[in-house]
């Protein structure tokens, strides 16, 4: 009985060292360790990752994080900015595309870059929102990643990957929406941007 005892206490204390182990991680291990989930296929671990890395910046931060703010744009450089306190989820626009053909085209193109490697942009917030949207459109929750990246906007207007990445997502959602977003990872130097706003937008 005594020994049955001993081995639930060692068993104990190990669960112990290794909860606080993990609690101890700091937000950039955090972000290491949901990378290396999302590479690995595990993408719910990559969420729990990814939120434990934001709950120790949101613990750490007397500033709140908030998703009042929202860009949009037009053609040409008119910008204008309006506040969004709740995303509405649309119906898709059928007069966004003509023809079977390029619908297919720019499902095909989407789908390409939904599954291009998630590449490391830094451990502030608005990166951790953009790692965290993606992992939501692994998972097929469309809905759930553009929140994110509406939070990762608010936080970082300068981010173009996060345009590029809500643009991808609206094309199910709202493609109305894509252009605009596209346009702005354009102004801000995104590589891949043009491509698809040539494909879709034109």
């Amino acid at each position: 009985m005594s020994n049955l005892f001993r081995i639930i206490i060692v068993i104990y204390l190990c669960s112990l060292a290794l909860s606080t182990d993990i609690l101890s991680q700091t937000s950039s291990e955090l972000v290491q360790t949901g990378f290396t989930n999302y590479q690995n296929g595990d993408y719910n671990a990559a969420i729990q990752s990814f939120n434990k890395a934001l709950q120790n910046y949101n613990s750490g931060s007397t500033k709140p994080i908030t998703t009042e703010s929202r860009e949009t744009y037009t053609s040409g450089n008119n910008e204008t900015s309006t506040g969004i306190s709740k995303r509405q989820t649309t119906t898709t626009s059928e007069k966004t595309y003509t023809g079977i053909s390029k619908r297919e085209t720019i499902t095909t193109e989407t789908k390409k870059y939904e599954s291009t490697p998630l590449e490391y942009q830094g451990d502030e917030p608005a990166e951790i929102y953009l790692y965290r949207g993606r992992t939501y459109l692994q998972l097929g929750n469309k809905q759930a990643a553009l929140n994110d990246f509406d939070k990762a906007v608010s936080l970082d207007p300068s981010l173009s990957e996060v345009y590029f990445r809500r643009a991808i997502a609206e094309m199910d959602v709202n493609p109305d929406k894509a252009c605009p977003d596209l346009l702005a990872a354009i102004e801000r130097g995104h590589k891949s941007a043009k491509e698809l706003y040539d494909l879709i937008c034109k």
